[in-house]
């Protein structure tokens, strides 16, 4: 059993239906869903320096007392509205995958399927991630796709500067 705080940036709880949307993409990444969360403190470090962010908050994911990868949560500007999404990456941070959480604009949803998302899957230290060069557009989400890739870079980027500051 997955014991996922499931909150968001603002201490809310996750609908059900977005709960059991991180709950399958945590076993799917990481083989078992006997995992435990543990919130990391990310007060302290300027979110601003990181493009295309907000709302982030970061999760260590635990399996018999060993971290074994993290989360993320974000939220990036589409057309209109904010949309959230989940970034998982393993111990050497390397992206697991992505999830779209919460998709609010009638326009940029393509952005939530499942094979342009895998473009990500791999990738770290914020590397091959140029959107039109190393990540394929897609038609439709003229916005949300540049956004959520520029996003998707910056947690990594984010990852890699915790793990050199000894945070995570």
């Amino acid at each position: 059993m997955i014991l996922c705080f499931g909150m968001d940036s603002f201490g809310m709880k996750y609908p059900k239906s977005i709960q059991k949307r991180i709950n399958k993409a945590l076993k799917s990444s990481f083989g078992t869903d006997e995992l435990s969360m543990g919130e990391v403190n990310i007060n302290d470090i300027n979110l601003d320096a990181y493009v295309g962010l907000t709302k982030v908050r970061l999760e260590s994911i635990i399996n018999n007392e060993e971290i074994i990868g993290f989360s993320t949560f974000a939220s990036s500007k589409g057309k209109n509205d904010l949309f959230d999404y989940m970034v998982l990456f393993d111990n050497e941070l390397k992206i697991q995958q992505v999830v779209i959480l919460i998709y609010r604009s009638s326009y940029g949803g393509e952005i939530m399927a499942k094979y342009w998302l895998k473009q990500f899957v791999g990738k770290s230290n914020g590397e091959n991630m140029e959107f039109e060069k190393d990540i394929d557009s897609i038609s439709g989400a003229t916005i949300s796709a540049p956004e959520i890739t520029k996003g998707i870079k910056s947690l990594s980027l984010l990852m890699t500067d915790l793990r050199l500051k000894e945070k995570i």
